[in-house]
């Protein structure tokens, strides 16, 4: 499966560090991911028509083994009229054990 997430450009230092999502003192005590990369394009649209800081620069598709995200807590949500999934802070060591690749897209677009 595959699933799409903007990120900052610090979340995403913080991702490569270890190629794990995290949460931090800063950030909601949870994870979102979109189910398809329009709508995660149309996100960072949004986002940066509404001046979102920090702005979004990276999106990230990350491929997730089946099997093992079955087991994982996530929660079906509707995020800005699209699919997307939630992964709680206690279910993220366990979602980011099911990350099989990652690929990394810098947003490049204007308004």
């Amino acid at each position: 499966m595959k699933l799409y997430r903007a990120v900052s450009i610090d979340e995403y230092q913080d991702f490569s560090t270890d190629k794990a999502f995290r949460t931090t003192n800063r950030t909601l005590e949870a994870k979102q991911f979109f189910k398809s990369e329009i709508a995660v394009r149309e996100f960072v649209i949004a986002a940066a028509k509404r001046s979102f800081w920090p702005p979004y620069e990276c999106i990230l598709t990350v491929d997730i083994d089946n099997q093992c995200f079955e087991a994982v807590g996530a929660e079906g949500q509707n995020l800005d009229g699209h699919d997307a999934i939630t992964i709680q802070e206690d279910y993220l060591t366990s979602f980011n054990n099911c990350i099989t690749f990652v690929v990394v897209q810098y947003v490049e677009f204007s308004l």
